[in-house]
């Protein structure tokens, strides 16, 4: 009697202890996923730098066209046109790392569902659950943004020719506030989405060895 019971234990160890190596190996996957995500996502940094500096040379090139006479400020007027397209540029460099960093990610977010240990399991879902929030988030940014640069680009192109109205102005620049306006709310929801990503990811840094 004693040996069956000593034989039922070890039995139940040894469940536990497979149950113990498997989550190990798919934790130990999806760290190596991760690290493949912030891989992807490493141009980002470049570019965000790129993106201040040339927001900060519209927003100088903008204050010199601003009261005057727009035929006497043809040279600011086409520098701003030229920086948009670099911003267009950039805005594309980081939705191909965006988008690269999705596809990895999509590659072992499934591997979750492989984790036994229910506590594990819960904080790897919620962590899954950032990350997805964070990619909608991203993306509505970057429509945003676009949005912004296709409007400045309409107003800024309309100065370059010969003759217009100032109805026709206002309109164009209108149309560019608004725009500007509701990427507040994209950004506040991109920031947010990012912050919860990290409080998640602080969460299961505990069970990577």
């Amino acid at each position: 009697m004693k040996f069956k019971r000593s034989l039922s234990v070890l039995i139940a160890s040894s469940v536990l202890l497979v149950a113990c190596n498997n989550d190990d190996e798919q934790i130990k996957s999806y760290n190596d996923g991760l690290d493949k995500i912030q891989k992807a996502e490493q141009p980002i940094q470049a570019v965000n730098q790129s993106m201040n500096k040339l927001e900060k040379e519209k927003e100088k090139l903008t204050k010199e066209i601003s009261g005057k006479d727009i035929n006497s400020v043809q040279d600011q007027v086409q520098k701003v046109l030229k920086n948009t397209n670099e911003r267009d540029k950039e805005l594309k460099k980081e939705v191909k790392a965006m988008d690269k960093s999705e596809q990895e990610f999509k590659k072992i977010k499934n591997d979750v569902s492989k984790i036994e240990d229910k506590e594990k399991k819960k904080q790897f879902e919620e962590f899954n659950q950032a990350m997805e929030k964070k990619y909608q988030t991203h993306s509505d940014f970057v429509k945003g943004y676009q949005n912004v640069i296709n409007k400045e680009k309409n107003l800024f192109s309309y100065f370059t020719g010969q003759s217009g109205t100032q109805e026709e102005i206002d309109t164009r620049s209108k149309s560019l506030v608004d725009a500007q306006k509701q990427m507040k709310s994209k950004v506040d929801n991109y920031t947010n989405s990012i912050k919860k990503v990290q409080k998640e990811k602080s969460d299961i840094d505990q069970y990577f060895k």
